[in-house]
């Protein structure tokens, strides 16, 4: 398919990048909503996703997992301790050290946001193919340059 067929082939790729985060987002919010759960910024699923149930992680551990600064996750995880979604309990060590769960209510919206952002991933699958999608998640996973 040449570049006259697809008029966005010529833009930058953050361009690109940036309209699929849109979509998932805008759908994540659309099915949160219809599923009756209150919402929850992407940017907080994320941070849910890379808790278990049960496990006490360090701010410091969340951040490094979600590829962010300790002061974003910080910032992210006093919101989510806001909404009784995580506790927040000094850890072991070094005095301003603290670890975070998942509270019974955060357990249950991040199982609800990760089903949601599963049927996306699949939704995405159904409309450029599952190998695409495939492909897409090796590339992105990938290491990428400091």
């Amino acid at each position: 398919m040449g570049a006259e067929e697809r008029p966005d082939a010529d833009l930058p790729l953050l361009a690109l990048l940036q309209r699929g985060v849109r979509w998932f987002t805008d759908e994540f919010l659309e099915r949160l909503d219809a599923a009756g759960v209150d919402p929850i910024t992407p940017a907080h699923a994320t941070v849910l996703a890379h808790l278990d149930p049960g496990t006490a992680l360090s701010i410091a551990e969340l951040a490094r997992r979600a590829g962010v600064t300790r002061q974003t996750m910080h910032r992210a995880v006093t919101q989510l301790v806001d909404e009784g979604l995580l506790t927040s309990t000094p850890g072991p060590g070094f005095p301003r050290s603290t670890l975070i769960e998942l509270t019974a209510a955060g357990c249950r919206r991040r199982d609800v946001a990760m089903g949601i952002l599963r049927d996306l991933e699949q939704a995405l699958g159904c409309q450029l193919g599952p190998e695409v999608v495939a492909d897409l998640r090796h590339t992105l996973t990938r290491t990428w340059p400091r």
